[in-house]
């Protein structure tokens, strides 16, 4: 999830107010003017009181942010950054089924998993990648959720320039495959990514259900009087 604040921003001997947003790959200013700072073309990143300070192509920047918490959770991002497989709840071990995604970076953190990639379409998954483009493309939700683990998720992946289908279309398809949205990360420059899931303790309701039919159908003892 990105971490987002307001704060001062100091490029060289330039200064501006506005909003910092740190997202998987870079960090994005926006205000009077806006900014956007890659993470891989960052050097020697620190903390000096309540500010993150580095260096970007040759020029000091400094984000000055509300607190020294805050301050610290931002250096250790930009020390320890986040794979796309650690954005997508991706653990070592995972059974990933992928369909309609055709992309390097999550193919190569997944691997930094040790995930098996799911190809067939009856095997068990923790987490299903879905590329969308169109909103008809949206009804298959209701059959992916049939192999899903209990505890698993399925990702919807936009592209965000494209009207054909959007973030409204992904909600009503999750709800009308008994399914709830949760979350929503920038899976790239260019897509979207929605998490949607189970709801809570719809499991426990169906299997509550089936034991009280179970007890309906169980024969009652005879009561004798004398």
């Amino acid at each position: 999830m990105a971490m987002e604040s307001a704060c001062k921003l100091q490029v060289g001997k330039d200064r501006y107010d506005g909003q910092v947003r740190m997202e998987a790959d870079h960090i994005d200013f926006a205000g009077a003017t806006k900014f956007r700072f890659r993470l891989a073309e960052i050097a020697n990143p620190r903390r000096e009181d309540d500010s993150v300070r580095f260096s970007f192509h040759g020029n000091p920047v400094a984000i000055s942010l509300p607190n020294t918490r805050l301050t610290e959770s931002w250096i250790d991002y930009m020390l320890h950054p986040q794979t796309l497989a650690d954005k997508l709840g991706v653990r070592d071990g995972h059974s990933v089924r992928i369909l309609n995604l055709d992309d390097s970076e999550l193919m190569s953190s997944l691997e930094d998993k040790k995930t098996k990639v799911v190809s067939n379409a009856n095997g068990r998954c923790d987490i299903v990648m879905l590329g969308v483009e169109r909103a008809a493309e949206l009804r298959q939700i209701e059959n992916l959720t049939a192999n899903l683990q209990p505890d698993g998720a399925i990702w919807i992946v936009l592209p965000k320039s494209v009207r054909t289908v959007t973030k409204a279309n992904v909600f009503a398809a999750a709800r009308e495959a008994g399914m709830k949205h949760v979350e929503v990360i920038d899976f790239s420059e260019n897509r979207a990514a929605y998490k949607i899931i189970r709801p809570e303790n719809s499991s426990k309701r169906r299997s509550a259900s089936g034991n009280g039919a179970a007890r309906s159908k169980q024969p009652r003892r005879a009561t004798v009087k004398t």
